[in-house]
């Protein structure tokens, strides 16, 4: 048959131009993007079976087909899809404007910049240049006899000609492969079985279609009662299917065992335990995309760490194209492991276009409703599989009451917090539900561990009265709770705020005589109180949170908690140290014996009951050594 040559499009000459410069980051891409267009060509096939009676393709099984060749340095694709007539690979190949960007002449020095939006333009197969001197496509399309054979050695020109498929209707490509870019680091050879075999698993491993390639490999030789001969070995060559087909989250959840759920995380995540909870669903509507998503049972071993990386992996019809893509999930919700696959991305999207792009934004806010109200329905149903979760990844949620604003009403209801009233956990409703008659504010105290804070002499009046105190010990809870002010409109109130009120009408007036008569009997200790803390502190105020203990520190209500300026220290911030209330229990003993001091002796005893409030907090003390001998002589004089 007689050989038409064609030139390219202006502009296919300047992507073959970026493609054989090998501007792409990833050169083992083209694969991807060759497999990809074999499984849309035999998805073409299919529908067209499905909508004309008249087509008539045989029984042959659908598949892709790789054979490399390390002697000739080729390596063939080949597919039985729905192949291409002479027109359509003139329209499809030999111009771009069907490939999806009209206005690629402007977009060409943004694609110079970001080679990763090669695919961005429709124009994938050309991504077959990065490898190869030569590129040749042989099709036919499905019902037609006669086929075509499309070849270019990307000079800016192609040749058509006319030749029959002889395995029917589909298209094979051949590439004739150059070598690697000088300086290139860990060339891959792309004629290798093994390199392929890695390559398929990484990026096309769900595609539906089995990806079948000869693999060779070393037998032993086995002697006349079928057992191996020591030291033989023979070459045994046999087809197989390289991909798992296994892209369990296109089928409904109804249809999928929880024994093929934990072997499917096992698979995407190489975690080797049970995961304790997923979520499968599909969205439909202005937005498609099917979720598969895993909570962990365990706590990676990198978690939390600054170079960490998260999010789902991110697949575009059952074809990988990231993973841990951040964008998809809120970093709250980082501990979320699995696959989205959009049905609405472009293959090869960049990172940089992902940030940017509408469709992930509108799946992440999905993603996020969705989990959400996921644990909503484990917490109201499956209450003990949800607290297991909470113990390993609750302090992360909490990360988004003050990150994000508009979910911050559906994350609320699923904080969980250890409590005086038991060693169970609590929610804020079922503590809002346990509440005292009278009780106003929802308490809590923050610190570094249950065991601190149970023996803490802020809680030996709400202990009297029964109320009920939250422990908030996870370093994020000092700044969730700044923006937790109320639930149910019920403000949350710090125990270790000055103005603490805990006390009924009645009772309050009768704590203002009675501290106003101890008052006057005690201003002589108080004086001296104040005057030998004087740079230490803001006041000295006589309180009645105290019951047995002589004193406390409180912050004022817009200052910084003790513990919250322990933090930022351990976090290397400087942080100006906020004058705090030492708060006096004028009921102690202690101060019926100050009364009787001298002043100097006054003084002396106010620094150890300083240092006494500090200890107590948790907070270090300025001079443990002065302490110490303050402390002996106390004991030498009792």
């Amino acid at each position: 048959m007689t050989v038409e040559t064609r030139e390219f499009q202006t502009e296919i000459k300047e992507i073959l131009n970026l493609m054989i410069h090998s501007l792409y980051s990833s050169r083992e891409i083209f694969l991807r993007e060759l497999i990809s267009n074999s499984s849309d060509a035999i998805d073409k096939l299919k529908f067209e079976e499905s909508t004309n009676a008249e087509l008539k393709t045989g029984d042959a099984a659908k598949m892709i087909r790789l054979v490399p060749n390390k002697d000739n340095k080729t390596l063939q694709i080949i597919d039985n899809g729905v192949g291409m007539s002479r027109d359509e690979v003139v329209k499809y190949i030999g111009t771009i404007a069907y490939s999806g960007s009209k206005n690629f002449v402007q977009k060409i020095q943004e694609m110079k910049e970001q080679p990763e939006l090669i695919g961005q333009f429709g124009v994938g197969f050309y991504s077959a240049f990065m490898v190869a001197e030569e590129v040749s496509l042989h099709t036919q399309r499905a019902g037609e006899s006669m086929g075509t054979v499309w070849t270019s050695n990307g000079d800016g020109s192609y040749a058509l000609e006319e030749a029959v498929r002889e395995a029917g209707h589909g298209t094979t490509i051949t590439l004739k492969l150059k070598d690697a870019p000088e300086g290139e680091e860990n060339p891959q050879d792309f004629a290798d079985q093994w390199t392929l075999k890695s390559i398929v698993k990484k990026y096309s491993d769900f595609i539906e279609y089995p990806i079948q390639m000869e693999m060779s490999s070393e037998e032993p030789e086995l002697d006349d009662e079928g057992k191996p001969v020591e030291g033989k070995f023979k070459t045994v060559v046999k087809d197989e299917t390289l991909n798992s087909q296994k892209a369990l989250w296109v089928r409904a959840p109804k249809e999928v065992k929880d024994e093929e759920y934990k072997e499917f995380y096992k698979h995407v995540t190489s975690d080797w335990s049970d995961p304790a909870d997923w979520l499968h669903f599909r969205a439909e509507g202005t937005q498609e995309f099917s979720s598969l998503l895993y909570t962990p049972s365990t706590v990676p071993f990198d978690y939390n760490q600054r170079e960490m990386k998260y999010g789902p992996s991110l697949y575009v019809k059952r074809v990988f194209i990231m993973n841990n893509c951040e964008e998809l999930v809120p970093q709250y919700l980082r501990f979320v492991k699995g696959v989205i696959d959009s049905d609405d991305l472009p293959l090869n999207v960049s990172r940089e276009l992902i940030q940017k792009d509408k469709h992930i934004q509108m799946i992440r806010k999905a993603v996020v409703s969705k989990m959400l109200r996921h644990f909503a329905t484990l917490m109201s149903k499956e209450r003990e599989k949800y607290e297991g979760i909470w113990e390993k990844f609750g302090a992360t949620l909490k990360e988004g009451v003050a990150s994000d604003y508009t979910n911050k009403d559906k994350l609320t209801p699923l904080l969980l917090f250890k409590s005086t009233a038991s060693d169970a956990w609590t929610s804020l409703k079922e503590y809002v539900g346990r509440m005292q008659e009278g009780q106003k504010e929802i308490f809590y105290m923050t610190g570094e561990s249950i065991a601190n804070l149970q023996t803490s002499p802020h809680l030996e009046r709400l202990k009297e009265k029964n109320y009920e105190v939250l422990y908030l010990t996870d370093p994020v809870d000092e700044w969730m709770i700044n923006s937790l002010t109320e639930f149910e409109e019920k403000k949350l109130v710090s125990v270790t705020k000055d103005d603490l009120e805990l006390d009924n009408e009645e009772e309050k007036k009768k704590a203002e005589e009675d501290l106003k008569s101890a008052g006057e009997k005690l201003a002589p200790v108080t004086e001296s109180i104040k005057a030998a803390l004087e740079s230490r502190i803001k006041d000295v105020k006589l309180s009645r949170r105290l019951v047995d203990s002589p004193v406390c520190l409180v912050s004022g209500a817009q200052d910084p908690s003790a513990h919250m300026e322990r933090l930022m220290e351990a976090m290397g911030q400087a942080v100006p140290k906020s004058k705090r209330t030492l708060e006096i229990n004028p009921e102690h003993p202690v101060f019926e014996k100050m009364l009787s001091f001298e002043d100097a002796q006054r003084k002396d005893w106010a620094e150890i009951l300083y240092n006494q409030a500090l200890i107590n907090e948790g907070s270090p003390i300025e001079d443990p050594q002065k302490f110490s001998k303050q402390i002996s002589a106390l004991m030498m004089n009792t």
